[in-house]
């Protein structure tokens, strides 16, 4: 495929996704996976992110939806795995901004397009280009690795690469058949130029298929 991904992302109780699984569900998928596993979580409670920790122990939670940097820093405080938070642009209700997820001891931002045209807030895996010099310019004043997601396909991924140079890329809807079904030809074209793209600077990107 040119370049394996770096990381795994699996979702776990996340209602409005038909990507997500249960708890029983991702630990297989964890357990296979063969590379480091991120689990991404909407609102969840305290005790269920340690449920969630102790079971497949992953390299990091990633929070998805309104969750408020108070949180960010009690699970990074508790929890043994890093936290990433997944920021929206321009600006979702209720979430505060990069700047204080960083301060709250995030290890990473991972920054997403918002979709509302089903009648609900789709966040992530909307097939929706973001404002990727918007993303440029938060890496000039955020200290912290920035993955950019959000409609990334074969397409685009060169663009996306040299306009913002971000610490890795999440690929899902881009790459996908339909809704939740990958597409093999998709992601090996993705990566093929991925690899090409980021080969041009010294601090190669990861990515991550989630």
């Amino acid at each position: 495929m040119g370049r394996q991904a770096d990381f795994c992302g699996i979702l776990i109780g996340v209602e409005w996704s038909e990507r997500s699984l249960s708890l029983k569900e991702a630990k297989a998928v964890a357990q296979a996976s063969g590379v480091k596993n991120v689990i991404l979580l909407c609102n969840p409670s305290m005790e269920f992110a340690n449920e969630v920790t102790r079971t497949l122990r992953p390299h990091a939670l990633q929070l998805l939806c309104h969750e408020t940097p108070a949180l960010v820093k009690e699970l990074k405080s508790s929890l043994s795995c890093e936290i990433w938070k997944t920021v929206h642009f321009k600006g979702l209700d209720g979430q505060a901004t990069p700047e204080e997820y960083a301060e709250a001891g995030a290890d990473a931002l991972l920054v997403d397009s918002v979709d509302s045209s089903e009648g609900f807030e789709r966040l992530g895996g909307t097939g929706k280009v973001g404002d990727w010099e918007a993303v440029a310019d938060l890496k000039e004043v955020i200290d912290i690795p920035i993955f950019l997601a959000g409609g990334i396909n074969p397409d685009n991924v060169a663009d996306a690469v040299s306009t913002v140079r971000p610490h890795g890329i999440d690929l899902c809807s881009g790459v996908e058949a339909r809704r939740g079904r990958r597409d093999p030809e998709k992601v090996r074209a993705l990566m093929l130029r991925f690899k090409k793209a980021a080969g041009e600077f010294n601090d190669l990107p990861a990515s991550r298929s989630g």
